[in-house]
């Protein structure tokens, strides 16, 4: 399994990166610093966005998404072989909920 880029475009300004030929090679560049805090302007693409996440492929992230380039990770883990599309939601939930100080838990049936 390979690596995944994350990439938030401005979709004001598609009219110029849809046009834009060095786009990939643009993102290619940019991926290499978007986990990288002391550098993360260099996860600028062509002004154009950010790349916000290269994570291995098999992580899986919770994140809040703002603007056109704020990428706020509240949490991350691994993918377990056999969890159901809402036990691995929940866990990175819980997961997040627990690091912010809080706990989750589920309403009572009626």
């Amino acid at each position: 399994m390979g690596y995944r880029t994350v990439v938030m475009l401005n979709n004001d300004v598609a009219h110029e990166w849809q046009q834009d030929t060095e786009l990939g090679h643009k993102i290619a560049r940019a991926m290499n610093y978007a986990n990288d805090k002391a550098r993360k302007d260099m996860a600028s693409v062509g002004g154009y966005g950010n790349v916000v996440e290269c994570v291995h492929a098999d992580c899986q992230t919770l994140a809040m998404l703002d603007g056109y380039t704020a990428f706020k990770h509240l949490d991350s883990q691994p993918w377990v072989r056999g969890e159901d599309e809402n036990s691995d939601v929940l866990r990175l939930l819980k997961s997040a909920a627990q690091k912010l100080g809080y706990r989750l838990v589920k309403k009572p049936a009626a």
